[in-house]
């Protein structure tokens, strides 16, 4: 049992990741990748640990360099995926939104996801959430706000996808069903439970309140947007609520933190 949690761990660390994990990989099996989206919010928390570390060993750099080079880091270490996904679904929207068939937008909104030109929306809409994290960062001024902002944010982000994908269905089957990948609501339950108890410990009671409120939120909008345009969700939406739960957790801890 402990060796298939690890490997779904290092599964997870390889998928969303490019930490030099991949070696002490085993070839994966049947269930690993659906064990390794249970991983997720602990894979944040890996991410949230490195980059915190960095941000105290700049911290003699000033606000502003410091937070240049720990969102250098953040977008190295992620790979940049997940502002990919971002990318992908504003430029299918954007191609989308005026088809008034359902079936062509849907397909329309499809294509685009899957065609790696980045279009000005992307390209703008990238630009912006860069830019609103950058001065999100810079504007954590004492240790503790940047240490619980960076960790707080990608754990709460990669978190938000359990509940996304147990409630949606993949767009692009087609109708046929897959296997869902979280099914286990025990577990759900408890990394749920775990990941609040430690908001609490981290920022407090009020503070965390507002910011799994807040999550919630833009969790029940994003799934809400993408179902109405293609019946469910792809990658790149996945990718765009990791990005999007990330700065909007960021913009809280300084508002009301």
């Amino acid at each position: 049992m402990f060796t298939q949690a690890k490997q779904a761990f290092l599964f997870a660390l390889v998928f969303l990741t490019r930490l030099p994990v991949a070696r002490w990989m085993q070839k994966p099996e049947a269930n690993t990748s659906t064990n390794a989206v249970y991983c997720y919010p602990l894979v944040g928390l890996v991410i949230g640990v490195i980059l915190a570390a960095v941000a105290i060993a700049l911290s003699g750099l000033g606000d502003l360099l410091g937070a240049a080079l720990v969102l250098a880091l953040w977008v190295a270490v992620t790979g940049a995926l997940h502002l990919d996904g971002l990318a992908d679904c504003m430029d299918a929207y954007y191609a989308g939104h005026k088809c008034t068939d359902a079936e062509q937008r849907r397909e329309r909104i499809l294509k685009v996801m899957h065609d790696p030109a980045c279009g000005a929306v992307a390209l703008v809409s990238l630009v912006l959430l860069l830019l609103v994290k950058f001065s999100a960062l810079a504007s954590l001024t004492s240790a503790w706000q940047m240490v619980a902002g960076l960790i707080l944010a990608p754990v709460l982000a990669r978190t938000a996808i359990l509940p996304f994908v147990a409630l949606s269905e993949y767009a692009r089957y087609q109708g046929k069903v897959p296997d869902n990948l979280v099914t286990n609501s025990q577990r759900l339950w408890l990394i749920t439970l775990l990941v609040a108890a430690l908001c609490v410990a981290t920022v407090g009671l009020v503070t965390s309140a507002i910011l799994v409120a807040a999550v919630a939120a833009l969790l029940v909008y994003w799934r809400s947007l993408w179902q109405q345009q293609i019946g469910g969700y792809t990658g790149d939406c996945l990718g765009a609520l990791v990005e999007l739960t990330e700065t909007l957790v960021l913009i809280i801890l300084v508002a009301v933190w």
